[in-house]
């Protein structure tokens, strides 16, 4: 799971590899959560907004079509 989270030409490419480090778990730890909030939470984030505005487009098309239907 480790190396699975860095994979893929992010900063996980250049880092060194912790094997043997006391503080290996700590690392281990640091990068998971780092995924976890940046990653997971943040593109939730970002797509919660997109989706959001695209709602309040189809709001304002319904409504200038229902103002259309009743004039």
């Amino acid at each position: 799971m480790y190396v699975g989270v860095r994979a893929g030409g992010g900063i996980g490419d250049e880092i060194e590899d912790p094997a043997g480090d006391e503080y290996e778990l700590y690392r281990v730890v640091f990068d998971i959560t780092f995924f976890f909030f940046v990653i997971v939470i943040l593109l939730a984030i970002i797509q919660g907004l997109i989706i959001d505005a695209f709602g309040e487009l189809r709001d304002q098309q319904e409504q200038v079509k229902e103002d259309m239907e009743t004039s």
